[in-house]
């Protein structure tokens, strides 16, 4: 006879579902002192009709595994794509160390852009083929950047290509102030994918990039 069997009379009658939960929770070798009692349990489950506790444990055991096995899968996942982010823009910064004029950076660009399959530009105010017009920049950065010094996120097309050739509908976008004493132009990065740059995410790889290609260009600039 288990010890809450001895319950008799008003005792019984007093017996609650919360009390017998709060006297397992403060008994928890209950069920190694009373092991018959455990196999003898059968409790109702949605799904496989009368099943005994014992089932019930391993069941949720094998699922408790099974969403283990998922998160350790997207972490060697996200791990992967780091690494290879991480190589990518170390590949780009050995490329511009090795630049000797402007042209090589725009190429350096171009690889990292396939690596990462993005469009990538450089475009400078007043200068170039595609130069930056400040006012038509500045409205941008009012209307988007909220005081912050990097964007993240989506443009309309008609924005977008005032940065980068063949602009997505509706993509989005990483743009990111080239300074060599003063701001000179941007570097940006543009994805088809809409939801692929988001405000909340790191932009140390990609200003580390544009602050290397400022550098270069001020040091261009004073070897002249």
């Amino acid at each position: 006879m288990t010890e809450l069997s001895k319950l008799e009379g008003p005792q019984a009658k007093a017996l609650t579902e919360e009390a017998v939960a709060s006297y397992l929770k403060d008994h928890s070798d209950f069920f190694l002192r009373q092991p018959e009692l455990l196999a003898q349990l059968r409790i109702s489950h949605a799904e496989r009709g009368t099943v005994s506790l014992v089932e019930i444990q391993l069941g949720r055991l094998r699922d408790r595994v099974a969403e283990l096995e998922e998160d350790i899968t997207q972490l060697m996942s996200i791990a992967a794509g780091n690494e290879n982010l991480f190589r990518a823009f170390s590949q780009t910064h050995k490329a511009l160390f090795a630049a000797n004029k402007e042209q090589d950076i725009h190429q350096a660009l171009r690889v990292l852009a396939t690596a990462l399959q993005l469009s990538a530009s450089l475009r400078f105010y007043d200068i170039g083929h595609h130069a930056l017009n400040k006012k038509s920049v500045d409205s941008v950065k009012a209307a988007h950047f909220c005081g912050q010094r990097v964007y993240l996120g989506r443009l309309r097309k008609a924005e977008g290509e005032q940065f980068v050739s063949q602009a997505p509908e509706l993509g989005s976008y990483a743009l990111v102030p080239v300074f060599a004493g003063k701001e000179i132009g941007f570097l940006s990065f543009a994805s088809k994918d809409g939801g692929h740059f988001q405000p909340s995410m790191d932009t140390l790889f990609v200003e580390q990039i544009a602050e290397h290609i400022g550098i270069l260009l001020n040091k261009w600039q004073d070897d002249e």
